[in-house]
């Protein structure tokens, strides 16, 4: 009698890219094949409805407060995303470019709820377990989500002073 292989651990991926223009570019292959890819290395049945927010912002958060990563987050507290799941982002930069305490409390919310968060850029897993073995990787989330903030802050700075100026120069 041959025993029944285990189910293969579920794993969603999750685009985002900030503003409509970017569609044009390659964003959305890249991030595709980068989950595609770690999926298969990695023995994980990749869901083919990715998560996307597409030319939706991170950095005050509202694509963790109406768009689709909103609904991944629902559906954890729902438990139709097991526990035991992956999710599967190019960085942690796709999730959240929120000031550090909200970007923390969302980066929680997934980790404690038992899906290990998959950053594909450099493979970095995220878990309850890896993180309390080592728990330099939570200071490791910490300072990257620091400087997407910092990065989207400077952004927005520069571009209201460019407006600024434009209407100032009207």
């Amino acid at each position: 009698m041959d025993p029944t292989p285990a189910p293969r651990p579920k794993a969603y991926s999750y685009l985002r890219f900030s503003t409509p223009e970017q569609s044009q570019g390659d964003s959305t292959r890249r991030q595709r094949e980068l989950a595609f890819v770690y999926a298969q290395a990695h023995g994980l049945d990749l869901d083919q409805s990715s998560y996307q927010d597409l030319g939706v912002s991170a950095f005050r958060g509202k694509n963790s407060k109406v768009g689709a990563l909103r609904a991944f987050l629902d559906a954890i507290e729902e438990n139709i995303i097991p526990q035991g799941s992956f999710l599967l982002v190019e960085s942690l930069d796709r999730i959240s470019r929120d000031q550090i305490l909200d970007a923390q409390g969302l980066f929680l919310q997934i980790v404690n709820a038992g899906v290990t968060l998959v950053t594909l850029a450099d493979q970095r897993l995220y878990s309850r377990v890896t993180i309390n073995a080592n728990p330099t990787d939570l200071i490791i989330s910490l300072l990257t989500m620091i400087r997407a903030n910092e990065e989207s802050a400077t952004k927005s700075r520069r571009l209201k002073a460019s407006w600024a100026n434009k209407r100032i120069n009207a």
